[in-house]
């Protein structure tokens, strides 16, 4: 049995991938941070006593924790344990940017999941994490694309223009009315509809009728404002990078090792 795992700045993501073909998705947001992420972290949540045969653990590390901790916690339970560390080289995606080999490994594999799933045709790829990606991809190749703050990224950033201006949450989900009658809701506007007209702008730059894939862990967020304006484009995929990791070492795909 495989797991893939995507190991990013706050969260921990697994696709479990059965021998049966079926397969099995959760995350975990726990502390990724040296003394505080234990075997206990992990296991526990995933109940992986029920796994007695050797798993092999796929592992894209698309944030700041290192994945060389993650496997040393993991050996400790279970040490039998297969364990790749998936790079740029397991993927059978042509890259056409300026530097190939400075693309992120999430928006990789991201664009070879959905190339996987849903075909060749043309397509814009949003993650929409700690960052927003927005990428292009078309004929099995990868052709770059924009890079946004993420939404909580831009939130944070208002006390900093000016006092006056707070710091909004953005949990639990609210829904964004414009116009914003007061200073949280207006804030609110902006970080919303700005990311949906700078996705909206980007789309309409390149595409007349392709699908837009939706992933990454604000996916389910901005996916109402984004079917408003691209009706019938709109495709929630929330796990393409962990498709996308699955797919770089199966047979029919690649199994590039």
């Amino acid at each position: 049995m495989n797991i893939a795992v995507d190991i990013g700045n706050s969260r921990l993501k697994f696709g479990i991938f059965s021998p049966d073909g079926s397969r099995e998705f959760c995350h975990l947001d726990i502390p990724l941070k040296g003394e505080q992420f234990g075997t206990d972290s992990l296991h526990r949540p995933l109940n992986l006593n029920v796994y007695p045969a050797p798993i092999t653990w796929l592992i894209a590390q698309t944030g700041s924790f290192p994945c060389e901790q993650f496997q040393t916690e993991t050996l400790k339970e279970r040490p039998h344990d297969e364990f790749i560390i998936v790079t740029r080289k397991h993927i059978p995606l042509k890259i056409d940017t300026d530097f190939p080999d400075n693309v992120g490994i999430d928006r990789l594999l991201a664009a070879f999941g959905a190339t996987k799933m849903y075909g060749d045709s043309p397509m814009l790829i949003v993650d929409a994490g700690s960052a927003i990606t927005v990428d292009v991809v078309q004929d099995q190749t990868f052709c770059g694309g924009a890079i946004l703050p993420g939404l909580t990224a831009m939130s944070e950033t208002y006390p900093k223009i000016s006092e006056k201006l707070p710091l909004v949450p953005l949990y639990p989900k609210t829904e964004s009315v414009y116009p914003g009658k007061n200073t949280k809701d207006a804030i609110r506007n902006g970080l919303y509809w700005g990311t949906i007209g700078a996705i909206r702008q980007f789309y309409d730059m390149r595409f007349t009728d392709a699908k837009l894939f939706l992933t990454g862990g604000d996916a389910d967020y901005l996916r109402p404002g984004l079917a408003q304006v691209l009706p019938q484009r709109v495709v929630l995929s929330p796990h393409l990078v962990l498709e996308g990791i699955h797919r770089c070492f199966t047979e029919d795909d690649g199994a590039r090792r």
